[in-house]
């Protein structure tokens, strides 16, 4: 009985085997995306993004086939625009001209038929980098400083007409939680099909400490203009509490001064109304910063009755 299950297992996997081959040696006609590899003149670049891949129907045998669709990683279409273009169209005879396969097909049909391009003079310029990099502390601690970007700024090359619309860059999108160190991390640059960035890679830190204050009673308001003799402005003294990491705040214990200022400054005294929130400068890895009070009582003191009615008297015949 072992040896007739054996027997039925074996028949069947040859069975199913001398089928495939069989069917795979027939013809088909099988659509696959192909990589478009458009080679541009010297000291040109896009205008306009071109299509990565275009479908093309490939006709061939099952085995052949198989071979393009997933053996055969350097099937592509190779464009070589002419130099000294400036626009024009990859008509459907030069794209099935550039098809190349190490596998045995033939090409039917490639959509799409036409690829417009226009080109420009390639020039590059330096721009910022804006990583786009968070960082979350775990609970008791805080990021103690803006994140380090090295380098802050990279080199874009492409088309002038294209250029003139970057003013800026980033990075791939990167997420740490629960932080409870500093930490570096390689992030990869963002990648355009018509722009080249250098470099492709950069360096951010995050420097992670663990969570304290400072509180600095009896700070003075600063007032950068002068007041009317009949505008009073309270409390003159304010209590400012500084948050950020431990190892900042131990080396302000350490100072004599006060590292923060507060000030109203003189288009704030030209607004109309009671409370002025006063501005506070205080040092650049502060998490925080929390003034009590928050706001400044901003008034006017009328005259006293007796001394009006005292001008009055002066002042009749």
């Amino acid at each position: 009985m072992r040896l007739s299950i054996r027997t039925a297992a074996f028949s069947f996997v040859l069975s199913v085997m001398l089928w495939l081959y069989i069917t795979l040696q027939a013809e088909y006609e099988v659509t696959v995306p192909v990589r478009l590899d458009v080679q541009l003149p010297p000291q040109r670049s896009l205008r306009e993004p071109l299509p990565d891949r275009v479908y093309v129907k490939l006709r061939g045998s099952g085995w052949s086939l198989l071979n393009a669709m997933y053996l055969d990683r350097s099937a592509r279409v190779v464009v070589s625009i002419p130099p000294h273009t400036q626009r024009g169209t990859i008509g459907e005879s030069e794209l099935r001209a550039g098809f190349r396969s190490s596998a045995s097909v033939a090409v039917a049909i490639i959509e799409p038929t036409a690829i417009e391009y226009d080109l420009g003079t390639i020039v590059q310029k330096k721009v910022p980098l804006v990583p786009n990099v968070e960082y979350e502390p775990a609970d008791g601690y805080v990021l103690a400083r803006r994140l380090f970007v090295v380098p802050d700024s990279v080199v874009v090359i492409g088309s002038e007409s294209v250029l003139d619309t970057v003013t800026h860059w980033t990075t791939r999108p990167l997420v740490r939680k629960q932080l409870r160190r500093t930490t570096v991390d390689v992030v990869e640059v963002v990648s355009s099909p018509i722009v080249r960035v250098l470099p492709e890679k950069i360096l951010v830190k995050g420097i992670v400490q663990q969570v304290a204050e400072v509180t600095y009673y009896d700070v003075p308001v600063r007032i950068e203009s002068a007041l009317p003799s009949s505008v009073r402005v309270a409390p003159l003294m304010v209590t400012v509490t500084l948050r950020g990491g431990i190892e900042d705040i131990v080396r302000l214990l350490d100072r004599d001064e006060v590292p923060v200022s507060v000030s109203i400054s003189r288009e704030q005294l030209r607004r109309t109304g009671e409370l002025i929130e006063p501005r506070v400068d205080a040092p650049p890895w502060a998490a925080a910063v929390i003034v009590e009070p928050r706001f400044l009582h901003y008034r006017t003191i009328l005259d006293r009755p007796s001394e009006r009615g005292a001008m009055s008297s002066d002042a009749s015949p």
